[in-house]
């Protein structure tokens, strides 16, 4: 059995794990190389996590659990409906950016293993953030704020304009000959077109 040598060796890799994802994203990204940035060895990761995928998991599981807890306490909340809906988005442009090879890992996913992601995704119960959705929308509707609209309809649209640039920010950067810096820049003023463009869509 091994035992750690240097305190806090399973959350340096982690730690470790986080930032090589983030920078050369999972591919890019050997066990050799998270267990050197995390000044431990091959062994200390396959002993505390198994393997490189399983690794990711984690980081997955800890950003889905983040994201669903926001989400949920953003739509259940008193919120005003407009505000509401900018801070939802806005929690996707926070917490993306901290964990950007989330969308590719579900689009992997979705190509290697869909049940199992299905199985992952459903724990999370994120059908609790649908009904708190749908009584809202029903209210505004009833008010005449908005017009009629499918609760899955407006979910997967928010996370569609939220997830793209994101998951394909790479190829963007290339095709144009924009500096990653200069991209980020404009994502930040790219979330208040897309709070505009929902809203928009909503009115009656």
């Amino acid at each position: 059995m091994i035992k750690e040598q240097l305190p806090g060796v399973k959350e340096r890799i982690l730690d470790s794990a986080k930032g090589l994802f983030i920078e050369n994203g999972y591919a890019g990204t050997s066990v050799r190389d998270i267990a050197t940035a995390s000044d431990a060895n091959v062994a200390h990761v396959k002993y505390y996590f198994g393997s490189k995928s399983k690794l990711f998991e984690i980081i997955f599981d800890e950003a889905f659990d983040i994201l669903i807890q926001r989400v949920s306490g953003i739509v259940d909340s008193n919120l005003p409906f407009e505000e509401m809906i900018e801070m939802w988005i806005t929690t996707y442009y926070d917490l993306l950016p901290r964990y950007p090879q989330i969308p590719m890992f579900v689009l992997s996913e979705i190509n290697r293993s869909p049940e199992e992601l299905v199985k992952k995704i459903a724990q999370k119960n994120p059908g609790k953030i649908l009904g708190y959705l749908s009584e809202r929308l029903d209210e505004e509707v009833e008010k005449g704020a908005i017009r009629p609209v499918p609760v899955l309809d407006l979910g997967l649209s928010i996370l569609s304009l939220c997830m793209f640039p994101f998951m394909f920010g790479g190829y963007i950067t290339r095709t144009v000959s924009i500096s990653e810096e200069n991209y980020n820049e404009l994502l930040k003023e790219h979330k208040q077109h897309v709070v505009d463009f929902v809203l928009r869509g909503l009115k009656p």
